[in-house]
């Protein structure tokens, strides 16, 4: 009976030592996700900045390809009209 005693009181000590290194560690976790939230955050201008670059090269980018589309579709239905001109 005393050794049912004695083994049951070593498992709560255990279990108590288990669930205070878990807590110390679900702690160290939390500090973890914090200082990485706080330095994304402290980088944010600079992602956001990176974003504007990248959007402002993207709008150049679609205004170069609206002007060649608008050339290419000129000149395709000029040759289209001259070329039906000079069939008829």
């Amino acid at each position: 009976m005393l050794d049912t005693i004695k083994r049951r009181e070593e498992l709560e000590a255990k279990i108590t030592d288990l669930e205070t290194s878990l807590n110390t560690l679900k702690k160290q976790l939390r500090e973890e996700v914090q200082k990485e939230q706080h330095r994304d955050i402290d980088h944010l201008e600079e992602y956001l900045d990176e974003v504007d670059h990248r959007y402002g090269n993207l709008r150049d980018f679609w205004g170069i390809v609206r002007k060649e589309l608008r050339d290419f579709f000129a000149r395709r239905k000029a040759s289209d009209t001259n070329g039906g001109d000079s069939s008829a």
